[in-house]
């Protein structure tokens, strides 16, 4: 009877663990001004607006347009995530964005990179590698082989979906990780966080790197 209790005790608490939330606290800085719905008027401190829950289509992708997530991966579905914002993208100088993002658990981290850079020239690696320089060292965010949609066009056909590359990082220790400036013409990323059960390691492909990393 002890050991019945004890075991509920503990699914228990895993349970209440896994429901808290994963990103605790947001802080942006230095990012671009101007006035987009839905935010409207915003400047360089301006923080991002609440998700509208966690990942799911239909959900707002950016705190500064109206763009909803599409044909969202049933992997990738009920992660956390941040709306930053598509204006930070143009951002030089002053304007050069940091977005220092506290977990408060044990999370896989998520960077989102549109599909287009290689027509720019550019890697998809190099671009998360470029955004996550301050915390992670180049190769640590790894391509699931996923894409998120974001649908920039409310009519049908949705004939101008813009994939965006899921990268995933190794299972990250509670801690502030910032996420820094990624100049271009192209869509701004997106941040999320998963619990990392061994299921979802699992569906993202990533394998070895469950291993606990602690931001130094």
């Amino acid at each position: 009877m002890k050991r019945l209790v004890l075991l509920v005790a503990v699914v228990f608490a895993l349970s209440s663990v896994a429901s808290a939330a994963i990103i605790t606290s947001v802080d942006r800085s230095n990012g671009t001004s101007g006035n987009r719905s839905p935010i409207g008027s915003f400047d360089g401190e301006t923080q991002p607006l609440a998700s509208d829950g966690t990942l799911a289509d239909g959900l707002h992708v950016f705190s500064d347009r109206d763009y909803p997530w599409a044909n969202t991966p049933s992997e990738l579905v009920g992660a956390e995530y941040i709306r930053t914002f598509n204006t930070d993208k143009g951002g030089t100088g002053s304007d050069t964005v940091t977005y220092d993002v506290t977990i408060g658990q044990p999370a896989i981290l998520a960077v989102t990179v549109d599909n287009r850079f290689p027509d720019d020239g550019f890697t998809l690696q190099s671009k998360v590698d470029e955004v996550v320089s301050a915390f992670a060292a180049p190769g640590t965010f790894v391509d699931t082989g996923l894409d998120l949609y974001i649908r920039e066009d409310m009519t049908e056909p949705y004939d101008t979906d813009r994939p965006m590359s899921v990268f995933a990082s190794p299972v990250m220790g509670p801690g502030t990780y910032t996420f820094g400036p990624s100049q271009s013409n192209r869509n701004f990323y997106t941040i999320g966080a998963m619990v990392p059960e061994p299921m979802t390691i699992a569906l993202l492909g990533l394998g070895g790197l469950g291993l606990i990393r602690r931001k130094r």
